[in-house]
């Protein structure tokens, strides 16, 4: 039982810095179509690999949307709400996606790092926003750990370390709540690198 919500509310949301809804009407072969869409920044993400540690880093944080369609599903156990994330943010400071994966990895993790390879670029929601997601890769290790990490703005992140040759259970347990950008990446990884990847 989630004993951390004492209580909640749900409002109309009239406005928001991070999202906006609109209705589209295009004529397509003389086929007039109505589209609700939402507007949304497009973000960036990052597999970081800790050769130290031999683990994917991961970040580990409620978020509210999951908790509720849990909630409205009759879930709600200790951690209803907590997802296992690649560390991430959205493009809202007008720089490029290289530089703002490179302020999240130290804003979120704590680890300063000055290269990231890009792995590719895909789009997400397309059937509400269409927006553009960026996926990076970096490896780090203990002498680039700069601070705790755990976010800024009232953000509450923990670190999650996960071991490579735990990652195909990881990837496979239904009831981690993850995204799938995830599991691609970590694909991507192994095929890399397969000298890396757990013989068992």
């Amino acid at each position: 039982m989630d004993t951390s919500i004492k209580e909640f509310k749900i409002k109309e949301l009239n406005e928001s810095q991070y999202i906006k809804p609109f209705r589209l009407e295009v004529v397509r072969d003389s086929k007039k179509i109505v589209w609700d869409c939402l507007k949304a920044y497009d973000s960036v993400s990052v597999l970081l690999f800790h050769k130290d540690k031999n683990a994917f880093l991961l970040v580990k944080q409620f978020r509210p949307p999951i908790w509720y369609r849990l909630y409205k599903q009759g879930v709600n156990k200790k951690e209803s709400g907590i997802t296992y994330e690649l560390c991430s943010g959205i493009m809202d400071k007008g720089i490029s996606a290289k530089d703002t994966i490179i302020e999240e990895i130290l804003e979120e993790t704590g680890y300063e790092v000055d290269e990231v390879e890009k792995i590719s670029s895909f789009y997400g929601d397309v059937g509400l926003s269409g927006r553009k997601q960026t996926l990076f890769f970096a490896m780090i290790d203990d002498s680039m750990k700069q601070t705790q990490g755990g976010g800024i703005d009232g953000e509450d992140i923990e670190l999650f370390y996960l071991p490579l040759n735990e990652w195909k259970e990881f990837l496979e347990d239904e009831d981690i709540i993850k995204p799938a950008s995830l599991g691609y990446t970590i694909y991507w990884f192994f095929n890399k690198f397969p000298d890396l990847k757990p013989k068992n």
